[in-house]
């Protein structure tokens, strides 16, 4: 299996995670978990569209953009309707556009190089071995 496989592999493990965190009751969560809430919607969204910048050529990254956009406001829908202890805030889905661009501005700065960092790691260790 390819390195890159793997990589699109863990992206989808990675949202898959951000899907479950995001509609776990409200109730089920750590304290210690949440941060304040529109800085972990910022954070958790940049996070990801950081990881996709590098799997994704620089232009195809409105794709990035649109996808994470609405899958913030598909949560945020699902949240409203799901009632378990959460809301639906559109003010989330703001605090989540505004990740996704602190995202793709980490992968203009040389994030997106994140591949290349792990296959010369890779390379690294079995050399060492």
């Amino acid at each position: 299996m390819s390195l890159s496989r793997i990589e699109w592999i863990f992206g989808a493990v990675l949202v898959a995670a951000a899907t479950v965190v995001c509609l776990v009751p409200g109730h089920d969560l750590p304290a210690s978990f949440e941060l304040n809430d529109k800085l972990s919607h910022i954070v958790g969204h940049a996070a990801l569209a950081a990881y996709f910048t590098g799997l994704v050529p620089r232009r195809r990254w409105w794709k990035i953009f649109g996808y994470l956009v609405i899958f913030g406001a598909a949560i945020e829908v699902a949240q409203y309707y799901m009632h378990v202890g959460r809301e639906g805030d559109a003010r989330d889905v703001l605090a989540n556009s505004i990740g996704v661009l602190l995202g793709l501005l980490v992968g203009l700065l040389g994030g997106s190089r994140w591949p290349e960092l792990v296959a010369w790691l890779l390379r690294r260790r079995e050399v060492a071995q």
